[in-house]
């Protein structure tokens, strides 16, 4: 075989490995409609203790303090390291989710929050909005959230993606809130920071 060969079926085989990595990327689901933020009954900071622990063992939980602010147009939450240094800001507003530098290099904010800013908002969110919100954000569309065994489940075409527990979870709430990822292959732990353990 000559070089030549080689070389093209080299070429085949890497354009075969990106079309297959385009449709696992398009079977995806879609980032979920947002609620109002005007549809949470709470104007004050939430402070909360945020445990992101990765299905696979051979990763390390991590753990971020948020301060959590939800305006009348955006969600806004700071998100420090356990010693106070700001990682980054996350906003989710009109224009889509994004995170805003901090004050630590970007290879601790990829080590310590290797989640983009989309999946991290809409948890927040399916986590801190009342279910009649998530609900009316979520009609005519793919996705869907239903209350049952005492859990909030969220749906996209009718496949699981996230539990979250207690389902009488809000934004005021002073209970601590489990959500299992089954898309994103996450457990988070949600606790208020002053019922948060030292």
């Amino acid at each position: 075989m000559t070089g030549k060969h080689v070389f093209l079926r080299l070429c085949l085989g890497v354009l075969g490995m990106v079309a297959l990595g385009l449709a696992g990327c398009s079977l995806a689901p879609p980032v979920s409609p947002s609620p109002t933020f005007d549809s949470v009954p709470t104007t004050a900071t939430l402070k909360r203790r945020l445990t992101f622990m990765p299905d696979d063992d051979s990763q390390a939980p991590q753990t971020l303090i948020g301060l959590i602010r939800i305006a009348e147009h955006e969600l806004r939450a700071v998100l420090l390291t356990p010693y106070g240094q700001r990682l980054v800001t996350l906003v989710s507003d009109t224009g889509g989710s994004r995170y805003l530098v901090g004050d630590v290099a970007q290879e601790t904010v990829q080590e310590k929050l290797p989640l983009p800013a989309d999946w991290l908002a809409s948890r927040l969110q399916w986590s801190l909005w009342p279910v009649a919100a998530l609900r009316d954000a979520f009609a005519g569309s793919d996705w869907s959230i239903t209350v049952s065994d005492g859990a909030r489940v969220i749906r996209h075409h009718d496949k699981v993606i996230a539990r979250i527990t207690p389902a009488s979870v809000s934004a005021g709430s002073t209970r601590e809130v489990l959500l299992d990822d089954r898309q994103g292959r996450y457990r988070l732990r949600i606790t208020p920071l002053e019922e948060a353990a030292p």
